[in-house]
């Protein structure tokens, strides 16, 4: 089903409808993102790890990069993931971003529910290793957390705003490094310069292959996405996907309509024509 998504995105919809609604509960979403080699897989693991072992059932959903000449990719993340692949409670689901930005893959929104139909407790999305800009995860996903490392670089450079500004919760991986504490110091003091609001966000010290702090992120998660269950705010984050889901759709045709015809000086008009043409006969065909 997720092939058939995948390779027919006009006709997802049509797809996803044909699938039992799992009308007992929305499963929640957590998105994992953050630079390459901060340890998302590794972390990803360790927490998928432990809810299988409380008997939920878990969907991951990992997404590597792809190549810009033949857009294949390596879809390494279920190898780093083989400890948790062999449990009869997770299913991983490896997808080629197939030169999307956003750290993302274009299906995702579509892969997503084909996921939730088959009732998993919960679904992990984690994202192509991410820039300062590849924020998509945000609309996707109802928890965000961002994965750092000490072992990173530039760590002015990556508290920039951007990434940092859709987390709900920091892990700095890797703690027992020896640089580890003065990074952390760092990043709780980039926040504290931030609003009230922003400056509530949890940062969490793991090492997520010793499996150090991650039965508290594991806890935290829970906490949270309850607490905006009854706030409401879970609500404002779905509708925020939605309205996001609607202008993907939207791009995509203005990609294919730009893509199959010759530029002119007339185009720009043209183009606003055709899409709007067939933006409408795509709606009636949903009808």
């Amino acid at each position: 089903m997720i092939t058939l998504v995948e390779n027919h995105p006009d006709s997802a919809w049509k797809i996803i409808e044909t699938l039992k609604k799992n009308t007992l509960r929305d499963a929640p979403t957590v998105g994992f993102t953050g630079s390459p080699g901060a340890g998302k897989s590794t972390l990803v693991s360790a927490y998928v790890s432990m809810m299988a072992a409380k008997n939920q059932k878990i969907g991951v959903i990992a997404v590597d990069p792809s190549s810009p000449f033949t857009m294949g990719a390596f879809l390494g993340d279920r190898i780093r993931m083989r400890d948790i692949s062999e449990s009869e409670n997770v299913y991983i689901r490896s997808v080629a971003s197939r030169g999307s930005v956003g750290g993302l893959c274009d299906a995702i929104y579509d892969i997503v529910d084909v996921m939730k139909a088959f009732g998993f407790d919960k679904i992990i999305i984690e994202t192509v290793g991410a820039g300062q800009s590849e924020i998509e995860i945000v609309y996707v996903a109802d928890t965000v957390l961002l994965v750092m490392s000490p072992d990173s670089g530039d760590e002015i450079q990556m508290f920039k705003a951007g990434i940092m500004e859709i987390a709900d919760g920091y892990v700095v991986n890797k703690i027992d490094l020896p640089q580890a504490n003065a990074f952390s110091v760092k990043l709780r003091n980039t926040l504290a310069l931030e609003n009230d609001v922003k400056s509530k966000r949890k940062v969490f010290e793991v090492s997520a292959s010793k499996n150090l702090g991650v039965e508290e992120l594991e806890k935290w998660i829970e906490e949270f996405y309850s607490d905006m269950s009854s706030s409401g705010e879970i609500f404002k984050r779905h509708e925020r996907r939605l309205k996001r889901r609607v202008r993907s759709n939207l791009m995509r045709v203005m990609d294919d309509i730009i893509s199959s015809q010759e530029v002119g000086k007339n185009s720009l008009r043209e183009f606003k024509s055709l899409i709007v043409k067939k933006y409408i006969q795509q709606e009636a065909c949903d009808d």
